[in-house]
């Protein structure tokens, strides 16, 4: 049976004593470290859309999640998303690029990524940017690209269901009803299987920044300003082996420079 919790209600900030909780009790891992770190204040979240569709640009399917790739034209904005899953890597300066430059975005990450950063987590969160399900351990759930077997029905739930869990205590909201599938691999099964277990949006991508895949800094910026377009949505990654927060500043400002403005999915989407 479905599962009815909601996520398209999506609250823009949590407590600031949520931060200050999380630091306290949960060492900083990684290579930005810092010991004896004074905790700063909560930074104030990114600013709100200036525009979202008068109604919602997408309606869910019922029996299947609906493979979203593209958002509308109308506000001339793009959505920046971001998938955590490999390291803490750069996640921290993408958030500070992000923030001083006023931008939100949307970041997917896995379950294993959040229990080791859980700081990072809340200050996606009180930062007003949007969080999606990206399974917990970052499995194939088709097997194709890694060529591993299939996982069947509920190991994909078990899978979704432990991030589901672990992003709401953290934040103290449902990531539901977005989700982004490892390796973009998907069919009708995953689909199926995803709907029933509350996401109605499986967020693809228009643009692959490939800097996951050994582009320098300066090629990512120019495939993302390449043809850029109202509506698409990008991916990036935070990990150290992507070149993407090194070309994030550049993407930025080259984008604005062509009157597009930056929203999350669920405001792009107009949900």
């Amino acid at each position: 049976m479905r599962d009815k919790t909601s996520g398209t209600a999506q609250r823009r900030r949590v407590a600031t004593l949520l931060v200050a909780l999380v630091l306290a009790v949960t060492p900083t891992l990684g290579a930005h470290a810092q010991e004896d770190r004074e905790v700063a204040p909560a930074a104030p979240p990114a600013r709100a859309p200036a525009c979202r569709p008068a109604a919602p640009a997408v309606a869910p399917t019922p029996g299947r999640s609906l493979i979203v790739d593209r958002g509308p034209a109308e506000c001339s904005t793009v959505a920046l998303t971001f998938d955590a899953g490999a390291d803490r890597g750069y996640a921290e300066l993408i958030l500070d690029i992000l923030r001083d430059s006023g931008v939100p975005a949307t970041f997917g990450m896995t379950g294993l990524w959040a229990e080791k950063n859980p700081d990072l987590v809340v200050r996606m969160a009180v930062e007003g940017h949007q969080l999606m399900n990206h399974t917990w351990s970052h499995r194939s759930f088709t097997g194709f690209s890694p060529q591993t077997r299939a996982l069947g029905p509920g190991e994909r739930r078990v899978e979704i269901e432990r991030t589901e869990e672990l992003l709401g205590g953290l934040t103290g909201h449902s990531v539901r009803p977005y989700w982004r599938p490892p390796y973009g691999d998907l069919n009708a099964g995953v689909l199926a299987d995803v709907w029933d277990a509350g996401y109605d949006y499986t967020i693809m991508w228009t643009v692959d920044s490939l800097g996951w895949n050994g582009l320098t800094a300066r090629a990512v910026a120019e495939r993302c300003l390449r043809n850029a377009e109202a509506g698409d949505i990008y991916l990036f990654h935070v990990g150290a082996d992507s070149t993407d927060a090194l070309a994030l500043g550049p993407i930025i400002e080259g984008l604005r420079a062509r009157g597009l403005g930056f929203v999350r999915i669920d405001d792009m989407l107009g949900l």
